[in-house]
């Protein structure tokens, strides 16, 4: 197995960006989150994309001059503009504001709307609950999975994740709304593995474990079936709601026209529970449960 030095890799993606158009700083920024994404296990989400980003950047799918942007808030709750810029850098300070929130209002709930793809959903959850927060964050994506009982792949696979603080480090749940995530099927693509149990269905509409094949045919099965379906549709319509951004519909649109995916719309939520519940008895709690 070939081993790459952290220092090493940042420095090689920091430089692919910054030919491709990037500023020195960005491109310091997010090869460091990329890294880190790879160190933590998620290559899939990390060196794997890598590639696609810089193609993203090169075709302006990618806006260089994108910045985020307040467009209205009240209280705790704001909304903000992408730009179609980095979505791993908007993502980032869009959880930043929701723990600012959080601190004054108890719960900060940030809604984005034309963004990018976001890498690893579970960096900014994490995020939340290294201050102290529960963090909560969604994204919609293009329709990369039938709604429960259809053929037509016309519903997004969004991810979501929950995480909670603990006296031992954070807890948290990163999960896509598929039995398995397209990054772990093309994981075990790579590896010529087969899924450990049925991962979608084929062309003739029958189960197979086969990665390579579901991955084709993009006919995942749910996590939980109906109930997968209906929560991915939900994500969707509440990111939409609140962010009045992109839907997997129009995302869609879209990438017929460019080629690849963008304009996601995204929530990010932190509750400052610490303000109400007292930590030492949350975490013994905890420790219990």
């Amino acid at each position: 197995m070939l081993y790459i030095k952290k220092d090493e890799m940042i420095q090689v993606m920091q430089q692919g960006l910054e030919k491709a158009g990037c500023d020195k700083e960005r491109a310091a920024k997010i090869a460091r989150i990329i890294t880190e994404n790879t160190m933590d296990g998620s290559a899939t989400h990390g060196a794997n994309r890598f590639p696609r980003l810089v193609d993203e950047i090169k075709t302006g799918v990618v806006c260089l001059d994108g910045k985020m942007t307040k467009v209205s808030g009240f209280g705790g709750l704001e909304v903000w503009d992408g730009g179609f810029g980095f979505g791993v850098l908007n993502a980032d300070a869009a959880m930043n504001r929701a723990v600012e929130l959080a601190k004054t209002h108890g719960i900060g709930c940030v809604s984005l709307r034309h963004s990018n793809h976001w890498m690893r959903p579970g960096r900014y959850g994490w995020k939340a609950a290294e201050a102290g927060m529960i963090g909560i964050c969604w994204s919609n994506t293009s329709g990369n999975m039938p709604v429960w009982g259809a053929k037509d792949v016309r519903m997004g696979n969004n991810p979501i994740v929950m995480a909670v603080p603990s006296a031992n480090g954070p807890v948290m749940v990163d999960m896509a709304m598929s039995q398995f995530s397209n990054g772990k099927m093309e994981v075990a693509k790579q590896k010529g593995e087969q899924m450990p149990m049925p991962c979608g269905w084929d062309e003739d509409g029958e189960l197979t474990t086969d990665p390579e094949t579901v991955l084709k045919t993009k006919r995942l099965i749910q996590t939980g079936y109906w109930k997968g379906s209906a929560f991915a549709m939900i994500m969707d319509m509440a990111c939409v709601a609140s962010s009045l951004g992109m839907s997997t519909p129009v995302i869609d649109e879209v990438k017929r026209e460019k080629g690849t995916e963008t304009g996601h719309s995204q929530m990010f939520i932190a509750i400052n529970c610490a303000a109400v519940a007292d930590r030492e008895q949350a975490d013994q709690l905890l420790m219990e449960a």
